[in-house]
């Protein structure tokens, strides 16, 4: 049972320690810290273990790849990273699970897949699980925009649209064996960190005054060695061994998780909300995935 919701117990981890460093960074420096160290690591361990022609391949693609690595890392993670400074952490990740049902719409407006009934009915019950939390919890101060939604709502969905557009694309490069995932997200995390960390010195320059005091240097290195190498390597091994359906479904105990540590660590109030709103998006997913997991029960029972 733990081997199935460790990744997403290291994700949400990762997500509580974020918000903390947060509290005393710009959302620009802490993108920019985190992606260009999580990618360098990661690319060494790529190119120790990886094909020798890297650099070959590398230098075919690199333009393409900077230019993915804004939709997948970048963009959506300082959108993220702007949604936790302002809101809470727990509906951060909670419309970040509405990630199936984005890649779906992608599909069928991008490649006019067709969709069935439940696949419609479940995006629907999705989103209004996420239009339940934000209607009932009401935006704060100068980061709202109209009514009870706000800025940082705004960017959490933004971030969850960008992120799985960039990894679309990605995903063409993965089918095409031209690199693995390491490779990718290494490429990726670097070119992102880079990104952050030259549009944070040219816009606001003074992030890189933040205090670099020990507790900081502790939730980064946390947040880089457990929230992003360990959680990432366990969720894909998750992936090999199971299904997209059931990982996706196991997934969803990240809400929970970056809700249950928001109140212990952050201590973020428990809002009744976030559970109706969390019940409903989860019935959307199961009845998103009802036709996958009638044909997963007929296997089982063959």
């Amino acid at each position: 049972m733990f081997d199935y919701i460790s990744p997403f117990l290291f994700l949400s981890s990762g997500v509580i320690v974020n918000k903390l460093i947060l509290k005393v960074w710009s959302p620009g420096l802490l993108v920019g810290i985190r992606m260009l160290l999580s990618g360098l690591i990661l690319g060494s361990i790529a190119l120790y273990k990886g094909r020798k022609n890297f650099w070959d391949r590398f230098r075919k693609r690199w333009f393409y790849l900077a230019f993915l690595a804004s939709f997948a890392a970048f963009i959506p993670g300082l959108l993220k990273a702007y949604a936790l400074k302002h809101t809470y952490a727990s509906k951060v990740a909670l419309i970040g699970s509405l990630d199936p049902f984005i890649t779906a719409l992608y599909a069928y407006l991008l490649w006019h897949e067709k969709l069935t009934r439940n696949k419609w009915i479940g995006i629907l019950v999705g989103f209004i699980g996420i239009i339940l939390l934000i209607i009932s919890h009401s935006a704060s101060d100068m980061h709202e925009i109209f009514g009870p939604i706000s800025l940082a709502e705004l960017a959490a969905f933004g971030a969850a649209c960008v992120s799985r557009f960039g990894w679309i694309k990605i995903q063409q490069l993965l089918q095409a064996h031209i690199f693995n995932v390491k490779e990718i997200n290494s490429i990726c995390m670097t070119f992102a960190g880079i990104y952050s960390l030259i549009s944070t010195a040219w816009i606001m320059p003074q992030a890189f005054s933040a205090p670099w005091s020990l507790n900081i240097i502790m939730y980064l290195l946390y947040t880089i060695i457990g929230g992003n190498l360990i959680g990432y390597t366990l969720y894909s091994h998750l992936l090999k061994k199971h299904s997209a359906t059931f990982v996706s479904l196991a997934g969803f105990s990240m809400p929970l998780f970056v809700y249950f540590f928001g109140w212990l660590i952050l201590g973020e109030r428990l809002y009744p909300s976030f559970i109706l709103s969390a019940l409903v998006t989860f019935v959307g997913l199961l009845i998103f995935y009802r036709d996958e997991i009638k044909k997963a029960v007929a296997k089982e029972k063959k």
